[in-house]
């Protein structure tokens, strides 16, 4: 199957983890990728040509409006002033504190990131979708962002920020034939996640494996799901085969949210 062959992708945080996986997913059904990350991205790109499609990377970080612009305009020019697909991936842990002892440049820093840079981004790359009366906009949520988390206010407020921002796009550009949505992932396997149960460790003071077992046993398929899991719900998003889907957030979460 080859849902996006010649389809134009611009992946963020795609440099490595989830973003490179969703890159790699994306380009082996037929889509040229650029990816826009603060870090080297050599690794994606040497994925994506090895599956016979164009990549490039342009370096930058989301949270800068002037890079952001530029990033964006050169992979314009690298896909001839056509998106058709933009992948909202960056993102960041955020810090681990409670509300009442929370720094406040902790909390701007993650809602830079997370609900700054990812309106920065989109707002760069739709006038290129209206002008072509079509794309389609997938973001990366959290299973956090339909319930609270303790120690996790800032990440835990961004992610909801995003849903409200997803729904809002929808609702802006349905008539310029672009369609938005999200996806919210339970704890993904993966280096991230051993960084976030390593603090919540630390915090709570358990064992990093006691940590993983309870978040195992919150979910009814008592597993955390593989980012090929996200990738695959991804893709189903930017295609035709959710043509009538917008505004959404599906879990992708082993069962822990069903609603």
């Amino acid at each position: 199957m080859s849902r996006f062959v010649n389809q134009r992708v611009i992946i963020t945080g795609a440099a490595a983890g989830l973003g490179q996986v969703i890159a790699s997913a994306f380009a082996r059904e037929g889509a040229d990728i650029a990816v826009l990350d603060f870090q080297a991205a050599d690794e994606t790109r040497a994925l994506v040509e090895q599956a016979g499609r164009r990549c490039q990377v342009f370096r930058c970080d989301v949270r800068d409006e002037h890079a952001v612009n530029e990033a964006v305009s050169a992979a314009a020019r690298f896909f001839d002033q056509r998106v058709d697909v933009l992948v909202n991936n960056a993102g960041f842990n955020g810090h681990y504190n409670l509300v009442k002892d929370m720094p406040l440049a902790q909390w701007r820093e993650t809602l830079d990131i997370n609900l700054t840079g990812t309106m920065l981004v989109t707002r760069a790359v739709l006038p290129l979708m209206i002008a072509a009366k079509r794309g389609a906009i997938v973001t990366t949520a959290s299973n956090v962002a339909r319930r609270g988390l303790p120690l996790r206010a800032d990440y835990v407020c961004s992610k909801w920020a995003l849903l409200g921002l997803t729904q809002t796009l929808a609702l802006e550009n349905a008539e310029h034939g672009i369609r938005v949505n999200a996806v919210c992932p339970g704890p993904v396997e993966g280096e991230r996640i051993k960084d976030v149960m390593a603090h919540h460790a630390t915090k709570e003071g358990k064992s990093i494996e006691q940590v993983r077992r309870e978040w195992e046993a919150a979910a009814p398929m008592n597993r955390f799901v593989t980012p090929e899991e996200v990738a695959s719900t991804m893709m189903f998003l930017a295609s035709t085969d959710s043509s009538a889907m917008t505004g959404q957030a599906l879990n992708v979460t082993g069962g822990f949210l069903m609603t």
